[in-house]
């Protein structure tokens, strides 16, 4: 089974819009870094099985295992063992996108056999079509990717919002991405290549499905960034399928108000707590949850 039938039954399976972030913060004055206690694969495989009932996949941002040099890859070797183990779709947090030889590296250590691969895996479109090409061709033996389209962050409009030359970068990007997936839509009329769309830029999200109507939506920016289970949803169809929304700081770091509860328990309980909350919100919106 490739990636977009997994995904879209495990959505169907659990009735989640939930990605859990794997997002192992480093120490710092602003963030808690691991649980007293906890060694890296501990702390991430802990979080990752307890929040496995309420989440259709994980996304491991690559950044948190890689500053930790080979101990952090080890780690994340571990997590995706787990993640397999247990069935769950995989999304590499990888943003990559380079030219030739260097492309193809890149997408067969995130979507190959090896240690590293995942389901899908993050892109940037930044450098054009052919750093993307290597990527696309992997959607044929079942693989996924989510295109940079919209951010999250603050300053995504800086380059993202500019006139290029009728509409804005990011809605060129947006087409561009509905083209690459046009000879990919499946029985469920989606196509393996997504995009990824910021939650904090609800009106983005709205063009965006207007844009991409084929394509999977993978929505950050929800929780610890501020958007609301509403602005989350907005992407997804009338079924409750089509986005898929993450939260990493707020749920792997939930002990941090729990501290009654082991890691695994607090994510678990906050994963409960925001599928609820973006299901309602599909209801809200006259929308179902996934089934």
């Amino acid at each position: 089974m490739d990636f977009l039938e997994r995904l879209i039954e495990a959505q169907r399976a659990k009735q989640t819009l939930v990605v859990l972030g794997v997002d192992p913060q480093l120490a710092s004055g602003a963030a808690a870094g691991l649980p007293a206690g906890y060694t890296l694969a501990r702390f991430c495989c802990e979080v990752v099985e307890a929040c496995a009932p309420m989440v259709a996949a994980i996304k491991p941002q690559l950044a948190f295992f890689e500053a930790r040099g080979l101990d952090g890859l080890r780690a994340l070797t571990e997590v995706l063992r787990l993640a397999r183990a247990l069935g769950l779709v995989t999304i590499a947090d990888a943003k990559r996108g380079d030219i030739g030889s260097t492309s193809a590296a890149y997408a067969e250590a995130f979507l190959g056999d090896g240690d590293f691969a995942c389901d899908a895996v993050t892109v940037n479109p930044y450098l054009g079509s052919d750093a993307l090409a290597p990527f696309v061709a992997r959607v044929r033996a079942g693989r996924g990717l989510f295109v940079l389209v919209k951010t999250s962050n603050p300053s995504s409009g800086e380059f993202q919002d500019l006139a290029a030359p009728d509409r804005p970068l990011w809605e060129a990007v947006a087409a561009r991405v509905h083209g690459w997936g046009g000879d990919f839509i499946g029985p469920s009329g989606f196509t393996p290549v997504g995009a990824v769309v910021g939650a904090t830029y609800p009106e983005h999200a709205r063009r965006a499905r207007e844009l991409m109507p084929n394509s999977v939506i993978l929505v950050p920016g929800y929780g610890a960034q501020g958007a609301s289970a509403g602005d989350a949803v907005i992407a997804a169809r009338t079924d409750g399928l089509g986005a898929i929304v993450n939260a990493s700081r707020s749920l792997m770091y939930a002990f941090a108000k729990s501290p009654e509860l082991k890691p695994g328990e607090a994510a678990a309980a906050a994963a409960s707590t925001m599928r609820r909350a973006l299901n309602d919100a599909l209801t809200a919106a006259g929308k179902t949850p996934p089934r």
